[in-house]
């Protein structure tokens, strides 16, 4: 478990990388753009996915937190399919993409910030477990995710 979790932070930093652009620290959000994943991207993500939940339902007696598991791997296939190209990209969904990270991040900070809340409120300290994080982590990129494909979806019908 500890290879599948440096294995998938090494992803993630290597993901990071090639998104966001060298030139980022300028801190001209409007002038700076994401640098995006290829689409085939997406099929890959979604065979990992399928991949490693039978995996994770083959070797389930291995695997001590399984739920955690399930969460960390959608998060990694929601994380690649925003941050992946559409066939026809263009500057509307660049817009909207970024609107759909901005929602999607002010909404994980105030579910992190009232889970705090609680745990300050709470008198005997409990620790934050690996499993609530990532569930705020995938209800953030689940709402970013769902967002951008919906309001591309309406634009679409629109159009027609």
């Amino acid at each position: 478990m500890i290879i599948y979790s440096i294995l998938l932070f090494c992803i993630y930093i290597g993901l990071l990388a090639y998104i966001i652009p060298s030139s980022a620290l300028s801190f001209d959000l409007y002038e700076r753009k994401f640098r995006l994943l290829p689409n085939w991207f997406k099929s890959g993500a979604l065979i990992f996915m399928i991949v490693a939940i039978i995996a994770v339902f083959i070797l389930k007696d291995s695997i001590e937190n399984q739920w955690e598991t399930i969460f960390s791997i959608f998060n990694f296939v929601l994380f690649v399919t925003f941050f992946s190209k559409q066939k026809t990209e263009d500057e509307f969904s660049e817009q909207v993409r970024l609107k759909a990270f901005t929602y999607s991040f002010v909404s994980f900070v105030a579910m992190v910030c009232a889970f705090g809340a609680v745990h300050v409120a709470d008198s005997d300290g409990g620790n934050w477990s690996n499993f609530i994080i990532q569930a705020f982590m995938f209800g953030g990129l689940l709402i970013a995710t769902l967002y951008f494909y919906f309001t591309l979806y309406k634009l679409r019908k629109e159009n027609n």
